[in-house]
């Protein structure tokens, strides 16, 4: 739950597309992919990007969306180097729509590092959810940030007395799941750190973890509302809170089916469709 993330935000379908706008002579369209950024547009067609925002009526801080199509005005690199545009993935979603994303603003992240399946070799296992770091979510997510409920449910656990990770502590579990090659139960919840848990019903849980604290008033068995703020970002438990405090500030997520969790062993782009459909689907 540590990878420290590297590569920019992916777009996310947060929106319908937009239209086209009307290209002139000398001009076309380009259709977003994911991966892409106004940036990496830029670079791509040798256009300041400011350019590309204005003739587009967005701003350096807009969030793209998979399928929509900008105007590239003055490049002098020919269209036809555009990308075809990815498939459409089919999915068939267990939890559903209507999940809040549990950071204000954000978007899913586009490293897959930061996503469910994604290696913990230091760890000997796998991770379990998604990470919402600075610069990586399409928002700012600073130590503090408020950690919100993606649906309305009930407290089943809240960590307001916390015992902080000590670095023997930290090499002891290191060892162990190491010398057992795999995390056991206890030692993955030592590592996902001070947490909430929310109970959904039919099965579903959400875990929030690294937290680096939690509300006074907010009690096991108490019901919360969906986008009630149930923690405060942190980074308790990871390798970082102990090494270099305060570099890897970030909530992790995890939505539980059962004894498992959305897209468990699926491959990286059906776990990415099972999350936007079940945070911006319809």
């Amino acid at each position: 739950m540590t990878q420290t993330p590297s590569a920019a935000p992916s777009p996310t379908l947060t929106t319908p597309p937009t239209a086209a706008p009307t290209a002139t002579s000398g001009d076309f369209d380009y259709t977003i992919v994911s991966g892409d950024s106004l940036w990496d547009i830029a670079a791509r067609f040798g256009i300041p990007v400011e350019e590309l925002a204005s003739a587009n009526g967005l701003t350096l801080d807009s969030v793209l969306s998979v399928g929509q199509v900008l105007l590239i005005v003055g490049s002098t690199v020919p269209p036809e180097d555009e990308p075809a545009p990815e498939p459409t993935i089919e999915i068939d979603n267990p939890a559903g729509t209507g999940w809040l994303i549990p950071v204000a603003g954000a978007c899913i992240p586009s490293d897959d590092n930061q996503m469910p399946n994604a290696p913990r070799e230091y760890r000997a296992g796998i991770h379990e959810g998604v990470d919402f770091f600075t610069d990586f979510a399409c928002v700012d997510v600073p130590l503090g940030t408020p950690a919100l409920a993606s649906k309305a449910g009930r407290v089943i656990r809240v960590d307001h007395i916390y015992e902080p990770l000590t670095q023997s502590t930290l090499d002891e579990l290191l060892a162990k799941v190491v010398a057992q090659g795999f995390t056991d139960t206890a030692s993955l919840d030592r590592f996902r750190g001070r947490q909430v848990w929310i109970d959904h019903g039919d099965g579903f849980i959400t875990r929030y973890s690294h937290l680096e604290g939690v509300p006074d008033d907010l009690l096991a068995g108490a019901t919360v509302a969906q986008g009630e703020v149930v923690g405060f970002v942190g980074d308790s438990g990871t390798l970082e809170s102990v090494a270099s405090p305060g570099v890897e500030n970030h909530l992790h997520f995890e939505l539980r089916i059962g004894s498992s969790f959305l897209g468990d062993g699926d491959p990286p782009d059906v776990v990415r469709a099972l999350y936007t459909d079940a945070f911006f689907g319809e």
